[in-house]
């Protein structure tokens, strides 16, 4: 699973490198800022994208978690597996522990914060028992963007793992602030 979330956060810098040439290959526009938004398996690779590229500027992560670990070990202790080889092999462990969004610097309000400046909404569903609110909410709580940085939450009652209406509505206003430049 974390290597779908890795493989697709790449392919956001991939795109990113890539799609000006595709879409304006005479250089007569330039792209000055990107975003990213995902649901599921694509929330989660939004937080590693957010954590990671420096070029995104704004993020949607919806019904993903930023703590892999914390996320991993309820689903593991709920079916009965070990949070131990050859379930998770050392080697990942040491991976997670070094590139994982809830392994940074994300409360700092320093440079080493990968967030800071960034616009970050993240919806959850308050019913949500494939990613709890619960495994996110640490991180999301104490998560810091700084000043010019927008961190917006919503907990969407009555929503389980699913982008319902008003969290597609919620993601939407987001985006057309963003991209109108009349503020978040």
């Amino acid at each position: 699973m974390y290597t779908i979330q890795t493989g697709t956060a790449e392919d956001v810098s991939f795109i990113i490198d890539h799609l000006p040439s595709f879409l304006y290959p005479s250089g007569e526009r330039t792209i000055v800022e990107w975003g990213v938004c995902g649901m599921s398996l694509g929330g989660h690779s939004t937080w590693i994208a957010l954590s990671r590229e420096p070029r995104l500027t704004l993020g949607i992560p919806i019904v993903g978690c930023p703590d892999y670990t914390k996320l991993i070990s309820q689903r593991a202790q709920s079916s009965g597996i070990p949070l131990s080889p050859p379930y998770f092999p050392a080697s990942f462990k040491t991976y997670i522990e070094t590139h994982d969004p809830a392994q940074l610097a994300y409360r700092a309000k320093d440079s080493s914060n990968p967030f800071l400046g960034k616009k970050v909404l993240v919806i959850s569903g308050k019913e949500d028992k494939l990613v709890p609110w619960v495994a996110s909410a640490e991180f999301v709580e104490g998560l810091e963007v700084g000043e010019g940085g927008v961190k917006r939450v919503v907990v969407a009652e009555g929503a389980g793992h699913e982008c319902m209406s008003g969290m597609r509505r919620e993601a939407e206003l987001f985006v057309r602030k963003w991209l109108s430049g009349t503020g978040l």
